[in-house]
């Protein structure tokens, strides 16, 4: 196998492991001569997968140490790649995730919000609806919208941390890089004072997102549905 090759799974075995939790922040990875013996490559391979690790800001590579893992990924504006703890204040207590409608292959809704592409309606939609939870009490409810685009088993995989993003950059190497996003105050509708438990009526903020990735032409779309009693956004 070409080692042009052979770097991409060394960079994606490497990325797993560190999203999964098999190193932790302040871990030493495994170092260079071990990585070239465990793949069967050169130096110079390895070196290619370490510094797409560090440019992602899964790593931190210093002289004489090794390479650290630090999982500082970038941030995109108000919600972080993360995941949704870390755009959460009070991240002291545990925020669970909750699929009230786990992913599935839909045609996509008519006059839905973004503009699509030919490509984007031929394949169809994924869709799914989650709640996120704190010590028991719904703060955001979510609808996501993705293409399916070259996801032949999405449908049916297992998601890594309960992590969208984390599945698509571990599993499908798709990884967001910018966002466009609007705000608004709505009152709860039914369905949103079901799954926030409010009253009808409640105010809610709605934010709504197109997220870019590193695949050309496709695209993240979510609407979110936050209760703010308790909490509040991070910018």
């Amino acid at each position: 196998m070409a080692e042009k090759v052979i770097y991409r799974i060394v960079q994606k075995d490497l990325r797993r492991s560190i999203i999964e939790g098999k190193y932790k922040v302040g871990d030493l990875l495994p170092s260079e001569n071990e990585l070239c013996s465990k793949y069967g490559i050169s130096r110079m391979t390895v070196r290619n997968a370490l510094n797409n690790l560090e440019t992602e800001g899964l790593i931190e590579r210093q002289k004489g140490k090794g390479s650290i893992v630090r999982l500082k990924r970038k941030s995109i504006e108000l919600l972080s790649i993360k995941g949704f703890t870390e755009i959460m204040k009070g991240k002291e207590r545990k925020i669970d995730t909750v699929f009230l409608h786990k992913p599935i292959l839909l045609d996509w809704e008519d006059g839905f919000y973004w503009p699509l592409s030919e490509e984007e309606i031929i394949s169809k939609c994924i869709y799914l609806k989650r709640v996120r939870m704190s010590a028991e009490k719904p703060i955001m409810m979510e609808k996501t919208y993705l293409s399916n685009m070259n996801l032949p088993s999405f449908c049916t995989e297992e998601f890594i941390n309960k992590s969208l993003f984390d599945t698509l950059i571990v599993n499908h190497d798709i990884e967001m890089t910018g966002v466009v996003q609007k705000f608004r105050a709505i009152p709860a509708n039914a369905e949103l004072a079901d799954s926030l438990q409010l009253i009808v009526g409640a105010p809610v903020l709605e934010i709504i997102r197109k997220l870019t990735t590193n695949r050309e032409g496709f695209f993240v779309y979510s609407f979110a549905y936050c209760n703010t009693d308790d909490f509040t956004i991070e910018a």
